[in-house]
């Protein structure tokens, strides 16, 4: 591959070369913005894009973030290596873009801005191109499949963006051995990028920014919508006794997940998140089979079932429940009395002690309380929530409501 590399005129700094030596399956590259994660990544795949047949994705938040190595690519594979084009094309949406070499070789620069796009045949490689402004959904459900049949490899190059999904793909690589290697760079470590750039950038941000930015690290994003939640603090095991009531919050989903969560009030007035059920792209019959599974397993232990709430712009589903059985009332939804609930409860209380927890279970909650950050101003003060991965939230927030305003459970039957 040095070979190539010399051909192309590249010659990768330390860092690079690092992620260029690594023989993995899949690459996870965290790095400061300037560090070269794209021109890196791009180079990493010339060896499959110089093999006949091979088929490529390159895939971002919007087309413009999959461009960049796109375009280092092709611009490669036709000046530098010389490589006949036989066929290109480019979407009438600007959503792709498709070069056939004469090798037979295709690379498809792509958009996840319509996941349902995604779906297609098999590739040798992938580059998920900004990654962490990628919905986990995106990748779960439309682009991790399309690897299974050839192999293929996939190279993750990014800048961190919170606490979200990536940190997982790159914990997966921490490890020694396995399919996952991951790396992580700061902009300094591009030998090219002044020193006077990198200290005029650390004076001017914020110091998360700067840390996220420029030292490529995982931070707790500025903006959280709930930063009163801490893992350590509010997740244990808190499974209610026999004689507890327990209570069912839901939002509706069909291509964002469907969720259902459990909970109940502790002797201390403490609500016990204890359960969650997170499912996409199934009916609701699907949804109500395994609540009632669930809600009968908890009743053959011995708990009460109290009452429930769920999204109230889905009246049709909330009828079709309780016609199989499953009564709910309508949640309210006043969005920022909701957040302003669940904050109220993950508070320290008087004694010290927090009004709720989490059981270990919830994983997809824990997970979207340390990425939820506010995204834009409404009304010219009031932070709006960005609107993503906020699914099991919305429940919380409407069993959270519910309770605040002492909804009268008793009027509501399920059985």
């Amino acid at each position: 591959m040095n070979n190539v590399y010399t051909e192309l005129g590249y010659e990768p700094h330390h860092g690079q070369l690092q992620f260029h030596e690594s023989d993995a399956r899949f690459k996870v590259l965290i790095a400061g913005a300037r560090f070269g994660k794209s021109l890196a990544a791009s180079k990493d795949v010339l060896r499959d894009l110089l093999s006949a047949q091979s088929r490529g994705w390159l895939v971002g938040p919007t087309f413009a973030l999959a461009q960049p190595e796109f375009e280092y690519m092709v611009n490669d594979a036709r000046v530098r290596l010389k490589l006949g084009v036989s066929s290109q094309s480019q979407g009438k949406r600007g959503e792709h873009a498709l070069v056939r070499f004469d090798t037979g070789a295709e690379v498809h620069c792509m958009s996840a801005q319509r996941p349902q796009g995604l779906l297609g045949r098999e590739v040798d490689w992938m580059i998920l191109c900004e990654a962490a402004h990628l919905d986990r959904d995106a990748y779960e459900r439309f682009l991790r499949a399309r690897l299974a049949s050839r192999q293929g490899r996939l190279i993750v190059p990014t800048t961190p963006h919170g606490h979200n999904w990536i940190k997982e793909l790159y914990d997966k690589g921490i490890a020694p051995g396995g399919d996952w290697q991951s790396f992580r760079f700061a902009t300094w470590d591009n030998p090219r990028i002044a020193a006077g750039e990198i200290e005029a950038a650390r004076a001017e941000l914020a110091p998360e920014v700067f840390d996220e930015q420029f030292g490529g690290a995982f931070v707790a994003r500025a903006g959280r919508v709930y930063p009163e939640f801490e893992r350590a603090v509010h997740v244990r095991e808190c499974q209610p006794p026999a004689g507890a009531q327990f209570w069912r919050g839901i939002d509706f989903g069909f291509t964002n997940p469907f969720v259902c969560l459990w909970a109940a009030l502790d002797h201390d007035d403490r609500l016990c998140v204890f359960d969650e059920y997170h499912c996409a792209s199934q009916t609701l019959d699907v949804h109500a089979r395994e609540i009632k599974r669930r809600d009968e397993a908890l009743v053959a232990r011995g708990l009460l079932i109290a009452g429930g709430v769920a999204d109230p712009a889905g009246r049709v589903e909330r009828e079709e429940l309780a016609r199989q059985g499953i009564r709910l009332g309508a949640a309210e939804n006043a969005l920022l009395a909701g957040i302003d609930a669940v904050r109220t409860r993950l508070r320290p209380r008087p004694d010290g002690t927090r009004g709720i927890w989490f059981d270990p279970r919830c994983a997809n909650l824990v997970r979207e309380f340390e990425g939820y950050c506010y995204d834009k101003i409404a009304g010219g003060d009031e932070p709006l929530p960005l609107k993503r991965e906020d699914h099991c939230l919305d429940a919380l927030r409407y069993l959270c409501m519910a309770l605040s305003r002492r909804v009268d459970w008793r009027g509501v039957r399920l059985v």
